[in-house]
């Protein structure tokens, strides 16, 4: 039995799979790279010292992903896949809505066919909109979302609880936080977004001021 990570290649998504790998649970990796690069999941390996399988694929490819859940023994999904700059969504909204609500629809439908019913979704505070005081509580009221991107976040929500009443044979996990930082202790991996090439240049940047300390 495994857990399929989509977007695990990412900043939150590879300290996911350390932190998985490191309580003994099996994982499968997807990503698309379009803000990441393999070279995350080669140091995630290095870092937990065990293999695991991950593949190029977006979470749009109802096809690629089927041959995955195919090829492996999926028991859950953690969901972190997405588009995420608050800037660019307000002036790409179609490619945000089509990217990460079209994608979970499509993620969710290949579950669904392959009797997989377990997901955490990675969400965001920003449901939580202007209009509730800090500190926020799951109790608040959303919906009074300031940009596409968090628009996303509170229709996939949204989405997820309708498909829960639909069947309650689901389960799945809302989960909200803010912007997190920092990098692993060992310095392989951080937040390195945007990279020009597969080389990922920034890694390597990381590394050799962690080795100049």
């Amino acid at each position: 039995m495994s857990i399929l990570i989509t977007g695990g290649a990412g900043y939150i998504g590879s300290h996911t799979c350390v932190e998985l790998l490191s309580a003994g649970y099996d994982i499968v990796v997807i990503d698309n790279y379009s803000n990441s690069c393999n070279e995350s999941l080669e140091r995630v390996k290095k870092i937990s010292g065990k293999e695991f399988s991950y593949y190029e694929c977006d979470i749009r490819d109802k096809e690629g992903l089927n041959r995955i859940f195919k090829a492996h023994n999926i028991e859950a999904v953690i969901h972190f896949a997405g588009l995420k700059a608050v800037g660019e969504s307000c002036q790409k909204p179609l490619e945000y809505y089509d990217n990460n609500i079209g994608g979970t629809i499509a993620l969710v439908e290949v579950m669904r066919n392959n009797g997989c019913k377990k997901m955490v979704f990675s969400s965001s505070a920003t449901v939580y909109g202007e209009e509730n005081e800090v500190p926020f509580i799951e109790t608040m009221k959303t919906g009074t979302t300031t940009n596409p991107y968090g628009t996303t976040k509170l229709y996939i929500e949204n989405i997820l609880k309708d498909i829960y009443a639909a069947d309650n044979e689901w389960s799945i996990v809302l989960l909200r936080y803010f912007n997190p930082v920092g990098a692993h202790e060992s310095g392989l991996i951080g937040e390195a977004p945007s990279f020009p090439t597969i080389s990922c240049p920034i890694f390597h940047r990381l590394q050799s001021a962690r080795e100049n300390t």
